[in-house]
């Protein structure tokens, strides 16, 4: 039974987008939940947040109530199978985490400074969830020139690892975060934030969050840039 306080809207707004030259399916959800505010002010009650130290994100992370992560699972399940024509697959993980961005631009490593994916895997899915507006920028996707790379499978890993290398040894990516693009990188896609919106997306896109004012990071996650990160995976069935 869904929780009531995390009461998930019965027609939230779905627009569908295909990103860059690959064509690459993505869908943006407007108003998941009938109230989001009840997410923000979890995340405010538990504290618990501590630096990412498995990966490379630019800040904290923090458990999610499971009740909203198996809830929002469940609906986007179909949605997933529909858009990206999956077949007879079967749902066997779903990683989550609230994200605050927190490092300032000045402290990022080299490879922050760079658009990333999340999985090669073509069954793995991301669910970005803005729990924050506007001022935060968004998430932006993009093209790596050397390679012409939009996402990258298994059989790309290689030739983008090396294209990556490279271009950080020959021209290190200043300390900053992307945004528009550079060199290496041409951005293809820009979808800004807004409280309540959901991303959804093939976790091996290339992709970075947007930051335009870092200077309106915070530690508090009532303040600052907190979403919901959710990582569904799938197998053949």
């Amino acid at each position: 039974m869904e929780s009531a306080s995390f009461a998930f809207a019965p027609a939230p707004s779905v627009a569908r987008h295909l990103i860059g030259n690959e064509c690459q399916p993505l869908i943006a959800i407007d108003g998941v939940m009938t109230d989001a505010g009840p997410l923000v002010d979890f995340a405010v009650a538990q504290g618990g947040f501590g630096a990412d130290m498995a990966g490379l994100y630019p800040g904290q992370r923090a458990p999610l109530p499971l009740d909203y992560v198996r809830g929002l699972v469940a609906r986007l399940d179909p949605l997933i199978r529909e858009t990206w024509r999956l077949g007879a697959v079967k749902l066997v993980k779903a990683d989550c985490v609230y994200s605050l961005v927190t490092t300032r631009p000045e402290t990022l490593e080299p490879y922050q400074r760079i658009p990333h994916i999340d999985a090669a895997n073509p069954l793995h899915f991301a669910a970005l969830h803005f729990l924050c507006g506007p001022p935060f920028g968004g998430t932006a996707f993009f093209r790596q020139n050397a390679t012409g790379f939009e996402s990258i499978t298994p059989e790309r890993e290689l030739a983008y690892a090396h294209a990556r290398d490279a271009a950080l040894s020959e021209t290190p990516a200043p300390a900053r975060y992307i945004g528009g693009g550079d060199a290496a990188y041409m951005r293809t896609a820009l979808i800004d934030a807004a409280f309540d919106r959901l991303l959804l997306y093939r976790s091996n896109m290339l992709h970075s969050g947007h930051i335009p004012d870092p200077g309106a990071l915070s530690a508090d996650p009532a303040r600052g840039r907190l979403t919901a990160n959710i990582f569904i995976g799938y197998r053949p069935a």
